[in-house]
């Protein structure tokens, strides 16, 4: 809220919302405050949207007494004085109902940061109090009425259609909405502003609609209430789908980190790094966690030592959007995948990827949303790296009508090719393959960023200048697949990515993408059967195996925020961390061969 006038709480003068209430009661229709409450409730939001939204039997019929934190503000500036709890109680007792009221303690209070101002009278007469964690709405949908003293939870009661009593002077009373009891010059000052003619859509129409203002944390673009009901709610169904055991990390690099969390981590799940993945780690695994390996950063000990404690393990590993710049420059993903013991390029067992391929339902709906995200990839020119563009040759004079196959080269010694069931040999191997399929192609041979910035080993540097017409060892794939007629890889990421281009790709080992129906494969897989077409592919890669956060906030999003954050990006990379002394020395070495 941005109040040029005063504060919505402070209650001692008029702020913008009370005028807006005055100015605009019972002009809610114009503003479709009804849908919008009709969503609000729906969606069963709230102002922090935490905790379990599930009944609580024990409030049912009782009367819900809310605390709130002792000198906050709010109290303050609603005129709540020393007196007040007692004036509760009294009104209780008055009233007949004191063996009905039930304490909702503040939840700061429960988490040990803060003392309750009702919590002592509570405690000095037997009142239950609340305590188990539970949703705003799952409260109100039990309770026979709210008393508050000035608590927010007292608006979205009204809003529910709960009655609510108020003792002191909340931004919702005096509109003729509550019963209110406050008294005393500063409440009758307070009332005497207020039209006691406004109603609910009004009431929220004023303070939902044009009060607040919104904007998203991803991207940081301004949003309406819609924009940020459909923010909420999709972070709220992320964090549901993430509950579970809490993650031990092994092998997680610490510039990693912060984006694991921010991915995988929320209020029903934590996430942990517990150091290198060493089998002496696993003794401080707590009770219920979950060890996950980063890649196949462990060992066999690490392994039979988890399996001898019964010990599943899980693995991570980048997504196929991945960032701006390498991960070898210790730039993080924004985007990463959870998996069980064998990760997408693992052709040894069968990953969640593929399990994804092999059973879902694709529907005409996901269909359509994979349609219109690999239509932004493709016109944003999107690759896992999305380096800075380098001029791209012109490979058709250089062919001069021959057939033109690119050759898009691996990090000899990656995982992906150890354990990616390849029949050819990396990377001078597949080059003299290809050549010996197509004698009279015009061959151009695009090296591995990472081998091209020093940061790991390619191939026999000689062996493939004699293999192949043209060697190129800058700049991005993407300039290049719109000149070629086929992509020859062993299980290189270059191949999805030229997929979506449509552009034929032959695979010489078993990538996620292959024996699909959707390229020429030289190995073999059995165990793949199903035919899928390039929109239930895209699907499953880029939206139900990955999750994404935003780059920038850290906060999570889905694939099409985070092209557009990508994008962005691209247009101000951003500066690699400065390696260690001993990490440019490497990399200066690997340089000169």
């Amino acid at each position: 809220m941005v109040d040029e006038e005063g504060v919505y709480y402070d209650a001692a003068r008029p702020s913008r919302l009370e005028r807006l209430l005055n100015d605009r009661a019972g002009d809610a229709a114009g503003l479709g405050a009804a849908e919008a409450l009709a969503r609000w409730r729906a969606e069963r939001l709230s102002k922090y949207n935490l905790g379990p939204d599930r009944p609580l039997p024990a409030l049912r019929g009782k009367i819900l007494l809310v605390d709130q934190v002792a000198g906050d503000l709010s109290l303050q500036g609603a005129g709540a004085d020393a007196s007040i709890a007692a004036r509760i109680v009294e009104t209780a007792r008055e009233r007949g109902v004191l063996d009905r009221l039930v304490l909702r303690a503040h939840p700061d209070v429960l988490a040990g940061k803060a003392q309750g101002l009702l919590a002592p009278q509570a405690a000095r007469l037997g009142l239950p109090v609340l305590e188990e964690d539970r949703a705003a709405p799952a409260l109100l949908d039990e309770a026979a009425a709210v008393w508050t003293i000035s608590s927010a939870l007292g608006f979205e009661a009204l809003l529910r259609g709960v009655p609510v009593t108020t003792f002191a002077v909340p931004f919702y009373a005096g509109w003729g909405l509550s019963e209110d009891l406050a008294q005393g010059e500063f409440a009758a000052a307070a009332f005497a502003r207020r039209r006691p003619d406004v109603d609910l859509e009004g009431l929220f129409a004023a303070a939902l609609l044009l009060y607040a203002r919104y904007r998203d944390p991803v991207g940081g673009e301004p949003l309406d209430f819609h924009g940020a009901v459909d923010r909420i709610v999709d972070w709220r169904d992320r964090d549901a789908a993430l509950a579970g055991p809490p993650l031990a990390c092994f092998g997680f690099s610490r510039w990693k980190q912060p984006a694991v969390a921010a991915m995988f981590g929320g209020a029903q799940r934590r996430v942990r790094f517990l150091g290198p993945a060493r089998p002496r780690a696993l003794a401080r695994i707590e009770t219920g966690e979950r060890p996950v390996v980063w890649g196949l950063k462990d060992s066999v000990a690490f392994r039979d030592a988890a399996r001898a404690k019964g010990l599943p393990l899980a693995r991570m590993e980048d997504g196929f959007l991945r960032s701006v710049g390498l991960g070898s420059d210790l730039l993080a993903a924004g985007s990463m995948a959870l998996d069980g013991p064998h990760l997408y390029f693992d052709a040894s067992g069968v990953s969640r990827l593929e399990t994804i391929l092999a059973e879902t339902n694709f529907t005409d709906e996901l269909r359509a949303r994979a349609r219109a995200l690999r239509a932004a990839v493709v016109a944003r020119a999107m690759t896992k790296y999305n380096l800075a563009p380098a001029a791209a040759p012109d490979l058709r004079a250089a062919a001069q009508g021959r057939e033109i196959l690119l050759v898009a080269a691996q990090v000899a010694d990656d995982a992906a090719i150890r354990l990616g069931g390849g029949v050819v040999a990396p990377n001078e191997g597949l080059l003299a393959a290809v050549r010996a399929e197509r004698p009279d192609a015009f061959i151009v041979y695009k090296e591995h960023p990472d081998v091209a910035a020093g940061a790991r080993r390619g191939g026999d540097a000689q062996a493939i200048a004699r293999l192949a017409d043209l060697v190129l060892r800058e700049g991005d794939l993407g300039g290049l697949y719109g000149q070629i007629d086929r992509l020859h890889v062993v299980t290189s990421l270059a191949g999805f990515e030229a997929l979506m281009r449509g552009v034929n790709v032959t695979t010489w080992g078993v990538p996620f993408y292959a024996f699909w129906g959707l390229t020429e494969d030289r190995a073999t897989c059995p165990r793949r059967v199903r035919r899928l077409d390039l929109d239930a592919l895209t699907a499953a890669a880029l939206i139900l195996y990955p999750l994404y956060a935003d780059p920038l906030s850290r906060c999570p999003c889905g694939p099409e925020d985070y092209l557009a954050a990508l994008d962005a990006l691209r247009a101000a990379p951003p500066a690699p961390p400065r390696r260690s002394l001993v990490g440019r020395l490497i990399r200066w070495a690997r340089a000169r061969g």
